[in-house]
């Protein structure tokens, strides 16, 4: 996959106070629970989580389930936003367990403009 740079604008949870939008850039498609294929994002600095831990890498997947990863990768979508349990580790060959994954907010995933 090309390196991809997006805007993720987060609307949940709704005490995150980080900056928004996060500039993202896509890494991955990955496999994962239950049946769901996530569109792994990393940011270039880590952000709070607000549960006094910080996040570099963001899994996110279509919040509607007519819409497919493809979608978030290639145009505006609306994702749920998940993030890596600390200690998972990414293999690119499995899918994701579900203890690896934990539901962290919702949001919107645009392509960056040109001069992002």
């Amino acid at each position: 996959m090309n390196e991809r740079k997006h805007l993720l604008e987060v609307y949940e949870p709704y005490d995150y106070e980080g900056p928004n939008p996060l500039r993202v850039v896509g890494d991955a498609i990955l496999d994962g629970p239950p049946g769901n294929r996530y569109y792994l994002v990393h940011l270039e600095q880590a952000v709070a989580t607000g549960n006094n831990g910080k996040i570099r890498d963001i899994l996110v997947f279509p919040r509607y389930s007519e819409d497919r990863v493809e979608r978030a990768t290639e145009s505006a979508c609306t994702v749920t936003i998940a993030t890596l349990r600390p200690g998972a580790q990414i293999d690119t060959d499995q899918p994701l367990a579900y203890a690896d994954v934990c539901n962290w907010g919702v949001g919107k995933i645009t392509p960056c403009p040109s001069d992002c």
